[in-house]
């Protein structure tokens, strides 16, 4: 069996960048850890802060049951995010505990800041994981893990180049199964942010 972490910046990241891969890595038996580093808080047009935090880690967790997986949201700020020695400790930490095969980001060229933020941590991370006077409190792990980028469709300053590519159609209806748990974004922010809140079906809402 894989061990699988993925690093995301949001709740639902993994979904939308990862979610087929995940699904059939699920189906074959790997164990995986989904992670938002961010608590979500920023990602509504009208929901108060806090309010929009609970709701986000309640649509996480039922998105990461449908894969057996637990879903950490974590407490760093939605849409302030910074590669900071905190944020790099933090994932160290992570990526210890868990100790996976294979670890999931965001690429460091990404047009959304908190996504670059993520993308650069885990990458100053991945060596530091097996410095032990690094975070020394927690102990190294048995072996390093790799590390690979999640799909996006940023073209500068460095388009994404796919080096394993997967045809994931049979695994789309339960992708969509696990979107559709995050109910405040599917339905109501990402349309109303696009402009087309209007044509989302009123059952749905």
């Amino acid at each position: 069996m894989t061990r699988i972490l993925v690093l995301g910046a949001h709740p639902d990241d993994a979904e939308f960048f990862a979610g087929g891969f995940l699904v059939r890595q699920a189906r074959a038996g790997s164990v995986i850890r989904l992670v938002s580093v961010t608590n979500g808080q920023s990602g509504h047009q009208s929901i108060p802060q806090q309010d929009l935090i609970a709701i986000r880690k309640t649509e996480a967790a039922e998105a990461g049951a449908i894969v057996g997986s637990p879903y950490i949201t974590a407490d760093f700020p939605d849409g302030s995010l910074q590669p900071s020695l905190e944020l790099r400790h933090w994932i160290i930490k992570e990526i210890r505990e868990f100790a996976p095969d294979l670890v999931l980001t965001h690429r460091p060229f990404d047009y959304h800041p908190d996504h670059r933020a993520v993308g650069q941590a885990v990458q100053d991370a991945s060596y530091m994981v097996m410095v032990p006077k690094v975070v020394p409190n927690v102990p190294r792990p048995p072996k390093e893990p790799i590390v690979a980028y999640m799909v996006d469709l940023f073209t500068r300053p460095c388009p994404f180049r796919a080096d394993v590519v997967l045809d994931v159609s049979p695994e789309l209806e339960t992708v969509l199964d696990m979107l559709s748990c995050h109910r405040s974004q599917v339905f109501d922010w990402l349309p109303w942010i696009e402009g087309i809140k209007d044509q989302v079906p009123a059952s749905t809402r």
